[in-house]
């Protein structure tokens, strides 16, 4: 057997290895100098963020709780047929409202659904003024059926009380508009082509030679325009334009109208057929 004193001993013995290995293991903790100088950037940039912050929380609340920068003017530009008041009304703006709070992105696409505009844009004049543009679009026929809708020249259909006087424009027979609506865009081939017609008709030489009194496009494939009597043209006088290369067979009759009448001692054109190589006229 032990004594008890050699285990007494013993276990102060393997008490002080232990102490020693620990003191040699124990490191004092050190930072390099790349971990300060990254801390400190760490904090400095914590800081400026945090000042920058609340900096522009204050400036926010400025200028959004001065009464300077309540709308006092809302301005209209471009409108002839619809009122100042009705466009507001639409937008939804509001004069004494702050003007960055104002919805301007709302009021252009609330605008923007109605059938008479054809463009808009909202623009906010700091500090108290509001202007919405317009560009209305503009009744350039009527076209045949019951409901006797007008059309601008990309189709879109529009209320017969934009214009003073629809029975004016030039009639567009052949598209069907039963199942369409005030801002609905009729896209037919032969509404297409016969507002692509009269769009060239009134942008060329031939607005000051005849004046356009239909177009017949029941058949897309033969589209037919009509003039109205004048200095070149016999009323009702008839011209088949087929289909394709409308702008080239629109300025071969522009020439055609100066160069035969003259010819002919200013006698008036009934009829042309410009599908032909050899375009027959008939006085």
């Amino acid at each position: 057997m032990i004594p008890a004193r050699s285990k007494k001993k013993k276990r102060v013995r393997l008490f002080v290895m232990n102490a020693k290995v620990l003191k040699k293991r124990k490191k004092p903790l050190t930072f390099s100098p790349f971990t300060r100088e990254k801390g400190l950037k760490i904090v400095l940039i914590l800081t400026v963020l945090a000042t920058c912050g609340f900096g522009g929380f204050e400036v926010g609340r400025y200028f959004l709780s001065n009464p300077k920068y309540a709308v006092k003017h809302i301005v209209i530009r471009g409108n002839e047929k619809l009122s100042k008041e009705e466009i507001i009304n639409l937008s939804l703006l509001e004069k004494g409202e702050n003007i960055f709070r104002s919805r301007i992105y709302r009021a252009k696409e609330r605008l923007s659904e109605l059938p008479l505009i054809e463009q808009v844009s909202v623009s906010r004049f700091v500090p108290d003024a509001i202007v919405i543009e317009v560009v209305e679009r503009r009744p350039r026929a009527m076209l045949s059926g019951r409901k006797k809708f007008l059309a601008d020249y990309s189709g879109v259909l529009l209320p017969r009380s934009c214009c003073r006087e629809p029975g004016k424009l030039p009639l567009i027979v052949g598209p069907d508009t039963s199942q369409l609506s005030v801002g609905d865009r009729c896209s037919q081939p032969g509404m297409t082509k016969a507002m692509r017609v009269l769009e060239l008709c009134q942008f060329s030489p031939l607005s000051d030679m005849a004046e356009v009194d239909g177009i017949d496009s029941s058949n897309p494939d033969d589209i037919r325009l009509y003039f109205k009597r004048g200095d070149y043209t016999k009323r009702g006088c008839q011209v088949r334009i087929g289909d394709g290369d409308f702008e080239q067979k629109l300025a071969k009759l522009a020439d055609l109208l100066e160069s035969v009448v003259k010819k002919k001692g200013g006698r008036r054109i009934e009829s042309v057929d410009l599908t032909l190589e050899n375009v027959p006229v008939r006085f």
